[in-house]
């Protein structure tokens, strides 16, 4: 019985610890005083990296994007690990030829999110095809220490809440 209330302490802490490093900034009162998008994004773990709440911004709803187009992708990452590490690629291949990481790659400091605002935290180039929003597509994050995982993220329209999100910024800005 003593162990399985530890057990049951040990996985209430960790998830208001997660919940903590989701809510942004936090007031003096110890909440967050942020308003956030939901979370419709695609979340995953590896090895203690967490990927929360990735998603894409597509085209408007029925319209595709032509091939050769680069869309931005949104994402918040939680290092867990007890050493920093970093997000040195992102790949949607076949669908994208190419990508681009913010800064050329995010570092992540140990316990503290990096990404989840408005601005884009990589860009896909190169489309191979028509993209339509409303699909999911398989997307490969690597990281320095953690490894890769393959997450399935949403391609979403540039509507609601996330039309005032930032493009990617484009050369020379």
């Amino acid at each position: 019985m003593k162990n399985m209330r530890s057990r049951t302490s040990t996985l209430c802490a960790a998830v208001i610890l997660l919940a903590a490093c989701a809510c942004g900034k936090e007031g003096d009162a110890g909440f967050s005083t942020e308003e956030f998008a939901p979370n419709t994004g695609a979340n995953e773990i590896v090895n203690d990296v967490y990927v929360r709440n990735a998603f894409i911004i597509g085209g408007p709803a029925g319209e595709p994007l032509p091939p050769g187009s680069g869309v931005p992708l949104y994402v918040t990452l939680v290092n867990q690990r007890t050493e920093p590490d970093r997000l040195v690629s992102v790949s949607a291949s076949p669908t994208f030829e190419g990508f681009r990481v913010r800064g050329g790659g995010l570092d992540l400091p140990v316990r503290q999110p990096v990404g989840g605002d408005v601005n884009p935290q990589a860009l896909l180039t190169g489309s191979t095809g028509d993209l339509r929003s409303g699909t999911y597509l398989p997307v490969s994050f690597r990281f320095q220490d953690a490894g890769t995982v393959r997450v399935q993220v949403p391609v979403l329209p540039p509507s609601q809440w996330r039309a005032t999100y930032s493009p990617w910024p484009s050369p020379g800005s």
